[in-house]
Formats: C-alpha cells, structure tokens, sequence
C-alpha cells in the first residue's frame, strides 16, 4: 500500500506536469496551423500582384522572397505539426521474431508469468543475443491517450548460469511495468514519457530537407533556410526544457516503479529467487562482454567457435572460479558479490538516474515468499530448442566479422574444449597477475628514476599498500563527482559527504583535497618502492633490467601524452567534427577560417605524435602500421589557407590520431602485463 501511494503521489506531480507540456504543445502546433495559412495567402498575394510589377529584376528578388517566405512557412507549420502524424518504431536488427509454435515451453512460461501478474500476452515475442528482457512497443503522440499493444524481447544471454524460476522473475519485473495493479498510472506515465522524448529530440527526413535547403547556391534561399533552422532550434529548445521539468519528476517516479516492479517480481517468484537473478545479472552482462571481445581477438586468427553461448558459459564459469563467485543455474545466488574497496565518502542522488544501484533494489525488496511452491532450478535452455541458441549466435558471430573484416568462410570452427585451452593462455596474455593487478592496473605516478637508489626494500605488494591505492582510487572518483558537481556538469538532488549532507554551494572541496594529496603522496612512494623492489632483484641480470627500464619507458611515456595531449587533441577534433555537420551555406571567409582550424589541428596532431618512439610501438603493431603513421606525420603541412579542403584527408588526419591513441593505450596495457609477469617470476624465484 505505502509503495502504491508513493506512485501514486509522484504519478500525480508528473501528470501534472506532462499536461502543461502537452498545452505548450498545442499552441505551437496552432502556430504551425497559422503559419501555413499565412504561406497560402501569401502565395495567393503574390500571384495576383506580379503583373503590376514592371521591373523584372525586382520580380525576381519578389519570386525568391515570396518562394523563400513560403517555404519558411510551410516547413516550419509542419515541423510543428508532423509529431501528431509520425509514429516511431522500436527497432533492433539483432531481434529475432519466435511464435508459440516454435518455442512452447517458453510460451508456456510467458503465459503463466503473465496470468500472475496480471498483464495480457504481449503482441509478439522477439530473441535477441543480449544480457537483457524488456517490454517495448511503438508510439506516437496518440499513444498518450490510446493504449499500445506491447512487445516481449528476451535476450539469450540471461540464459547462462540461471534457472527457470529466475527466468520468469526476470520477466514479472519486465511485466510489472505494465500490471494492472498499482503500475497502473505509472505504465500511462512511462509510455507518455517516451512520446515526449520523440517530441523534444528526434530528428527525421524533415531535418534533412532543411539541410540540403541551407546549402543550396541560391543564397536569398539559403538564408531562408537558415532561417527556418533557428527558429525549429528554438521551438526544439523549448520542447527540451519543458521535457526536462517533466522528467525531473519522472525520473522520480521511475526510481519508485522499479522498487515496485521487483515487488511485483517477488511476489511470483519470491524475494531470494529474485535477488539471485538481479545478482547474476551484474555478473552475466561484465562476461558477455568479456566474451565477445575474446571472440573478436580470435577471429584475428581466422577461428570462431560454433555458438557463443556456450563459450560464454565457458568463460563465466571461468571467470566466477577465478573470483570465487557462487554462479551456477542449479542454485540461487544467495550472496552480494563483496566489494574489494572501500565505501565512497560521496552519497549522491542524481537527477536523471532512472535506476536505483543493484544494492539498493536488493535491500528493498520485500520478504515474500512468493507464489510459486518449489523453486524450478532446471536451467533456463530447457525452455528453447536448440536452433534458436545457434541462429542468435549467428548474430553476434556474423558481427565479429564484419567488424574484423574476416571473411566467415576463412574461419575454422574450433571445438569447446579448444576454445577452453585458448581462452585459458588468452588470459593469461593479456591480464595481469592476480596479486598484482591492483598494484599495476592503475595509473602509476611517474617519477625521476635517476635520482632512485637501488637497494634492497621490504616487499611493497602488501595488504596495507593495496587498501591504500583502493582508497586512493576511491578517493579520485570522488573528487571528479564533487568537481562535476560544482562545475554544474552533473544535476543532483542532494549529496552527502561522510554521512553529512552538503549544499551545493557549500562542497567540501577544500577538504577532500588534503585528503586526496595526502594518499597521493603515499602513492608515489609506493611506486617507488615497487621499482626499487624490482630492479634491486634484476639487477645482475643486464637483459631483464633492461626489459624493466623499457617497460617503465613505455607506461611513463603513454601517461605523459594521456596527461598533456590527449584531451585537447580529443576536444579539437570534436569541434571540428561540429562545425563541418552544421548546416550551413559557408562564404568565402568561413571557409578561410575553417581552413586555418584544419591547418592547426593537422599541424598538432603531426607535432604530437612526431614525439613517439617507434620502438615502443612496433611491439603492438605490425610494421605496415607504424609505416602508414610514420608517412603521415612526415608528410608535409598545409599551411595554405585558399585551398579547398580535402574532406578525405581530414578523416585521414583524425583517424590517424584514434588509432595512434588506441596503439598507445594497447602499449600501456602490454608493458603492464609483461611486468606483472617479471614480477611474479622474481617474486616466486626468491
């Protein structure tokens, strides 16, 4: 009852507020009404008052305003009034359509998920390759006042690692949205919400016709089109901010109706099967995504397993082991994976969160037994045939390589047990001794390593300096929230600092300053210690200390361009991607200045990467790479400001500067791991 009044209460305040949108939404579309009646008369007037025009030049410049008049008010009546006719469609490509036919046993679990929950069958049912369910549908503006028949999309990855009854608790939450219980003003709300959002932002075949219509060579036209576009942007503008006073409310409500969709849930399947499925969901999305980038580095060896699915039950399995996490379909997951650092001193509440954390929905959920007398642990695959695990696999597997280039009839089908053994020396490649990882898998401060004197030291890798760089990360989180707060980049409703509430105008800057320089300063002596610890144990060995030094070369010299190049570098190129999309008919000068633009981030990006070593980057690359970077940075400048620009060569230039980027990120992660790997062999040798 109390959670229905809460929804019920905050439903109120956003109705309220999407009704005051929807009259501001009606005067424009009024507007939009007159504006194309004063299009017709104005054409109406100007075919009958030519013919008392005798000068032919000035009938000209009439034509040109009155086709340029007319087409502002015919293009911006429709703008205003195409929402009321348009319809948007929910589409993904990686949906595939199953019929009751064809998959039974799941019907069966839908329908009986349904029946509990109080809901109709949805329209159709789709299978997707994702760690994911959702109820979706498609709208228009009239679906704020007539119901939408809605949409079932289950996606396959939920399949791993869990059971039945979690399955279907998976899909009463997704039902619960929509229940004929207290959700009821809050599903109306929520298919509102998305309405408005089409509303406020989407951008169709129409923003193209003004486009074109800004760039024709007619600039008495031109300007017309132009003109349009400023005042769209305007209305666009003010539809945002009025979707953003809604939805201040909204994303209240939203938070609530998730609290009441896992209740919903609960009171099906009960509160500990729930929980077990929200739990391995966090885990299953981390080692999906894990698996399709393992997929993706083995398709560069032109192999591919036979379904995805089961490599990432593979690799699941693996990962859960390693981290000792209790995951298997067989039985609930009974216990939050425990955090390895320690609590934020920021407690933040942001605006525009939709979602409360995976902790916070567990601790609110209600004791329930739930409505199902035993628990079905058979695992979630007895409800689909085989086929459709293969034909979703052949989704993913088809997108892999396309996106390596790889043709599929080039790969060879290795099996399971196969992909088991590459998998296992796939990790242990490119990840980080587990001891160490905390030590290593961070930014390391840089230092002078001339001015360290090599001598013996106890060992650094120890529990006390471990929770040190922990809080130390911890710590540098929270002071990037605290400066997004402040510099008003994130819009919060309240924050609390050490279990006290701040104001906005009163942040503890100061405060959390000292205490991040402090741990700072503990930092750069750990990581001395850790260089001193090693090259002390290496230093008979002229080879491996000079892998060392190497190494070091390499980490310092990737954070140096992080630290001092990369952002800047990063912010020009996109506010040159930003000028070339507006739509605009570009003179003679703004042309010369988007010129010197290009000519200077050119020169830039030559400049920055001219500092590489390509030693260190032949390490990661095949030598074709380092010669195509190596010819662009040589190659000579622009410096003319008349020329036309070579739109090719620009996307060259920026190209060249996210891969040289992503190369530096790829050396970072490589010297990391081979000094993980030194590390462990000394440590182990001692």
């Amino acid at each position: 009852m109390e959670s229905e009044d809460v929804i019920r209460k905050h439903s109120i305040s956003v109705l309220f507020r999407i009704a005051l949108f929807i009259l501001v939404y009606i005067g424009l579309i009024a507007l939009g009404v007159f504006l194309l009646w004063i299009a017709y008369r104005f054409a109406v007037w100007g075919f009958l008052h030519f013919t008392a025009i005798s000068s032919f030049r000035l009938i000209l410049i009439l034509i040109g305003a009155m086709i340029g008049g007319i087409g502002f008010s015919v293009m911006f009546g429709i703008y205003l009034v195409k929402f009321i006719f348009s319809k948007t469609q929910n589409i993904n490509a990686n949906r595939r359509l199953v019929t009751e036919a064809e998959c039974p046993a799941l019907f069966n679990a839908i329908r009986e998920v349904a029946s509990a929950t109080q809901c109709p069958m949805p329209k159709k049912v789709y299978l997707s390759p994702d760690v994911n369910a959702c109820v979706f549908y498609d709208t228009s503006f009239w679906s704020i006042f007539f119901p939408v028949k809605k949409n079932l999309e289950i996606g396959l990855g939920l399949f791993t690692s869990t059971n039945t009854s979690e399955l279907k608790g998976i899909l009463a939450h997704e039902f619960g949205h929509f229940s004929q219980k207290s959700m009821k003003i809050g599903s109306s709300v929520y298919i509102t919400n998305t309405v408005l959002y089409n509303l406020a932002f989407q951008e169709d075949k129409w923003d193209q016709w003004v486009d074109k219509w800004c760039m024709l060579p007619v600039q008495l036209l031109a300007v017309f089109g132009m003109l349009t576009r400023r005042f769209t942007n305007l209305v666009r503008k003010i539809l945002q901010n009025m979707y953003k006073v809604v939805n201040r409310s909204y994303f209240r409500l939203s938070r609530q109706m998730e609290y009441d969709a896992d209740a919903i849930a609960c009171s099906y399947v009960g509160n500990q099967v729930f929980a077990s499925a929200l739990r391995k969901i966090e885990v299953l999305g981390t080692t999906f995504e894990i698996t399709r980038n393992g997929l993706t580095d083995l398709s560069e060896e032109k192999k591919k397993v036979s379904n995805i699915f089961e490599s990432h039950q593979i690799i699941t399995d693996f990962i859960t082991y390693k981290n000792q996490i209790p995951l298997r379909s067989q039985s609930l997951m009974n216990k939050d994976i425990p955090s390895q650092y320690p609590e934020s001193r920021i407690v933040v509440e942001n605006v525009w969160d939709t979602h409360p954390s995976l902790s916070s929905r567990i601790s609110h959920l209600p004791i329930q037994s739930g409505e199902i007398s035993e628990n079905d642990l058979s695992s979630s695959w007895t409800l689909l045939p085989d086929k459709y695990k293969e034909e979703i696999s052949q989704i993913i597997e088809a997108q892999i390589a396309e996106n390596t280039q790889t043709p599929e009839d080039e790969m060879k089908i290795i099996s399971n047990k196969d992909f088991t053994q590459w998998y296992k020396e796939y990790y242990r490649k490119n990840t980080i001794p587990e001891e160490y990882q905390t030590f290593l898998q961070r930014d390391i401060a840089t230092f002078d390593r001339s001015l360290v004197t090599i001598e013996e030291t106890e060992n650094p890798f120890s529990l006390s300096n471990s929770e040190i760089i922990k809080e130390y990360s911890i710590a540098t989180d929270d002071w990037n929230t605290l400066c997004s707060v402040y510099n008003k980049e994130l819009e919060i409703e309240s924050i609390s600092y050490l279990g006290e509430k701040c104001s906005i105008d009163k942040l503890p800057m100061d405060k959390h300053r000292t205490y991040i320089l402090s741990l700072f300063e503990k930092i750069k002596q750990i990581d001395h210690d850790i260089y001193k610890y090693i090259l002390y144990r290496v230093m008979d060995d002229v080879s491996l200390k000079e892998k060392v030094n190497s190494l070091y070369n390499a980490i310092f010299f990737v954070k140096e361009f992080k630290d001092q190049y990369d952002i800047p570098l990063t912010d020009q190129i996109n506010a040159l991607i930003a000028e070339f999309n507006r739509p605009i008919n570009r003179d003679e000068e703004n042309i010369k200045q988007l010129k010197k633009t290009v000519n200077a981030l050119e020169k830039d990006i030559k400049q920055t990467m001219s500092m590489c070593d390509w030693k260190i980057l032949s390490e990661v690359t095949v030598p074709e790479t380092i010669n195509q970077l190596k010819s662009f940075v040589e190659s000579p400048n622009d410096e003319s400001e008349l020329s036309e620009i070579n739109i090719e060569y620009v996307n060259t230039m920026i190209q060249s500067k996210v891969f040289y980027s992503y190369l530096l990120d790829k050396v970072d992660k490589d010297a990391k791991i081979k000094l993980g790997n030194i590390i462990d062999n000394i440590v182990q040798q001692k």
